[in-house]
């Protein structure tokens, strides 16, 4: 996933263009089979920071969309993207304003 990371793509573009990009890692060891490989990744090789989230209010047929990104810097504060308007939002608040949140499982 290196290559598609802020780091790996500032790499690739230092990088003369005649050479290929690094290789991902699990790409490298073809002679592991899938159910072996899969037993040596641990949890963490499962997180991600997530930087955004993309949101849809509506119907199929029409609606609006509107984002929140995290700024990438050391205070990493978050904002809403409404068309122009452009507001600091409070990440605790994401599972609300992105229609989430627990599945809760209906009694029969």
């Amino acid at each position: 996933m290196k290559q598609y990371t802020l780091d790996g793509l500032e790499s690739v573009e230092e990088e003369p263009s005649d050479m290929e990009p690094e290789p991902d890692k699990a790409t490298e060891s073809q002679d592991i089979p899938m159910a072996d490989a899969e037993e040596q990744l641990t949890d963490d090789d499962y997180e991600y920071d997530l930087v955004g989230v993309l949101v849809h209010a509506g119907v199929a047929q029409g609606g609006h969309y509107y984002s929140f990104i995290k700024e990438r810097s050391e205070e990493a504060k978050w904002y809403r993207f409404d068309d122009e308007d452009v507001t600091l939002f409070d990440p605790a608040s994401i599972e609300v304003e992105c229609f989430g949140g627990k599945v809760k499982k209906e009694a029969k």
